[in-house]
């Protein structure tokens, strides 16, 4: 007679067996890394903007492998806090985002720390209709449509008053949006008479919104009155990976990025046609890049140059209020 086992019985042996598999996998994935000379590191990604296309890319491309990397995506985030949190405690190594974010974190204690920048501040502007405002100072009296939570609203708040004497939230009237493409929303609805957005929502716009146009560029803005680059979108990593990895590897992974911002800026129309993953039409990412307000180049933090650019913004942030106090250099990774 053949006997069975119970319910029980079963269930204790699966449970064995795969915590079996669990601890063998976690002890011989990292092995064969090894073995193989590559070294293994995690990120996380957006969904739904050009960095989830550059982190598909980059690993479609074996950039990763290339420079000594075994990366793999730890989670695909739909909710900003969220990824900016899990990255904050350390649930992934390496991710992009905004310098002033990474930043504030900084100085509130979270073990960020910037490895270079990736993009500029041309990427964000401000857009409007045909017969809506034509500079900064001409928003006097309008109605700006602008995700108020934003770094990028609260900078541009700063600039428009440091550098115009315009004041948001009193001599502008702000309509507040919950997410980039929502302020392309309003002035569609008529309901703005102009959007501060960034790429792609910026191309988005021009794409929805007919006769309207980029009447003042953020990143172009800034230059214009500091003679300065505007520091935008940056390469982070955690401290806790900094420490864990070999000597040598946040210049390799200045290397790989760089590889990844150089490959995105000279395959236009390959990367475009990436933003299917993302429900966005291929020629709004073209019109970014060739219009040139995104446009891709690590500049590492390593080159004193390239830190002068960020704590200068940063010192412009702190007198505005939006930073607690000046940046030091702890900020940065190398």
């Amino acid at each position: 007679m053949i006997k069975t086992s119970s319910r029980s019985e079963l269930t204790r042996r699966t449970i064995l067996a795969g915590a079996g598999t669990v601890l063998t996998t976690g002890i011989v994935a990292p092995a064969i890394l090894r073995a193989q000379g590559l070294v293994p590191i995690k990120t996380g990604t957006l969904f739904g903007g050009w960095a989830h296309m550059g982190n598909d890319a980059l690993l479609d491309l074996g950039l990763d492998k290339k420079h000594g990397f075994q990366m793999t995506v730890n989670q695909t985030y739909n909710v900003l806090a969220t990824y900016y949190a899990d990255f904050a405690k350390g649930s992934f190594d390496i991710g992009v985002g905004t310098w002033d974010f990474f930043s504030r974190a900084y100085m509130q204690g979270a073990p960020l720390r910037i490895l270079g920048l990736i993009s500029e501040g041309t990427q964000a502007g401000f857009l409007g209709r045909a017969d809506g405002p034509s500079s900064v100072k001409d928003l006097k009296g309008k109605t700006l449509a602008a995700m108020q939570a934003s770094g990028t609203f609260q900078m541009a708040k700063i600039f428009a008053k440091t550098f115009d004497g315009i004041e948001f939230e009193k001599d502008v009237t702000i309509q507040n949006a919950p997410n980039p493409p929502g302020t392309v929303a309003l002035v569609a609805g008529n309901r703005a008479d102009a959007a501060l957005t960034w790429e792609q929502s910026l191309s988005l716009g021009l794409d929805m919104v007919k006769g309207s146009r980029v009447f003042a560029n953020l990143g172009d803005y800034y230059t214009q009155h500091t003679k300065r680059s505007m520091p935008y979108f940056a390469i982070a990593m955690h401290q806790n990976a900094i420490d864990r990895l070999p000597k040598g590897s946040t210049e390799k992974l200045v290397a790989l990025f760089d590889d990844l911002a150089k490959w995105m800026q000279g395959n236009v129309d390959t990367y475009a046609a990436r933003a299917s993953r993302i429900n966005v039409e291929p020629r709004v990412i073209k019109t970014a890049i060739e219009s040139g307000r995104l446009k891709f180049q690590m500049r590492p933090t390593s080159n004193p140059e390239n830190r002068k650019d960020i704590l200068f913004a940063a010192e412009l942030l702190a007198k505005g209020g939006m930073f607690p106090r000046a940046l030091d250099e702890g900020i940065f990774a190398g």
